[in-house]
């Protein structure tokens, strides 16, 4: 499995020195290492890393990935690499200085998404300690919208630091997982996914080890009538992968939540591995968390119920 290059894909469907005093007003998200100082109206997000202005439709998220990951990361962080992700470069990429960084980048973009047009401005960030990608999204014509300098202002005051310890990060989440089921915990993505496997390896490559990933939504549920549909389309979507064929597709209400649970094999797209994929998905009324199980086929039986067990054991916060 591809590790960087799914997760990232996951999660994509998202010039002046900082001042000292930067870093003492900067913000920090929960669990994070990346902050800043941000513009006036946005406010800590609840249900991802980063900032929001929910009224405006205003984000800045802040996805830490592992150190390694930068160099696979940098060579697609160019006008070809975004377009393929639906992004369009308006300009860069151009050296931009982050305090506590060793090297960092910063693309001005823009994205159509659900038929609205987006200004974008994205900051690939390499510390010592991180990978991190910092991704501003704002409709564009919004009424009363951040201006661009609004935007580079603040990115101008990023700041890396320490990151916290993954106990840390993992209690921010928005979810609670109350049985990991013996799967362990190897990283936090944006303050909305958490990463599991099992094995020596903190980095599944190809189908050497199981693939447990856990993410909240940084959008609104789909409505009750369409729960399953949306669940089919995001099993079918999932990067990385190809030939996905659902075998199994059920929907169940328990504890107040509507549960959808999608199984079915796929094709690893480098390795050429057969695998065994598993979806999990609660909805409550506004909020939704999905967990899904990546792994080679012969090794379904092992996973498949350690799987499922886990992923009956997520609340949300």
């Amino acid at each position: 499995m591809q590790f960087v290059g799914r997760v990232f894909g996951l999660l994509f469907v998202l010039l002046v020195i900082a001042q000292p005093g930067f870093a003492q007003e900067a913000v920090f998200p929960s669990g994070s290492g990346i902050g800043l100082v941000p513009p006036a109206g946005l406010v800590p997000s609840s249900s991802f890393s980063g900032f929001e202005d929910p009224a405006k439709g205003t984000s800045i998220v802040v996805t830490e990935l592992p150190v390694d990951a930068y160099a696979t990361i940098a060579a697609g962080f160019n006008r070809e690499g975004l377009l393929a992700t639906g992004i369009e470069t308006i300009s860069g990429p151009e050296e931009w200085s982050v305090q506590g960084a060793v090297v960092s980048k910063l693309i001005r973009a823009s994205q159509v998404a659900a038929g609205v047009k987006y200004r974008k401005w994205i900051v690939l960030v390499g510390a010592e300690s991180t990978t991190a990608m910092v991704t501003v999204q704002i409709p564009d014509g919004a009424k009363g919208a951040l201006s661009d300098a609004d935007v580079e202002k603040a990115l101008r005051t990023l700041v890396v630091r320490a990151p916290a310890s993954l106990p840390d990060q993992i209690a921010s989440l928005p979810f609670k997982v109350s049985d990991t089921s013996g799967f362990r915990p190897v990283r936090v993505i944006a303050g909305a996914t958490l990463l599991l496997t099992e094995g020596p390896n903190d980095v599944a490559i190809n189908s050497m080890q199981p693939m447990v990933i856990i993410a909240s939504n940084l959008n609104t549920a789909p409505e009750a009538a369409t729960r399953l549909e949306f669940s089919k389309k995001a099993f079918a979507s999932l990067t990385g992968i190809k030939d996905v064929q659902s075998d199994n597709e059920t929907s169940s209400e328990v504890d107040g939540a509507e549960w959808i649970e999608i199984d079915g094999t796929a094709t690893d797209s480098a390795s050429g591995d057969a695998l065994y994929v598993a979806q999990i998905a609660r909805f409550e009324t506004n909020r939704y968390v999905r967990a899904i199980l990546i792994v080679n086929a012969t090794e379904k039986s092992k996973y498949a119920d350690r799987f499922r067990k886990l992923a009956k054991s997520m609340t949300i916060n």
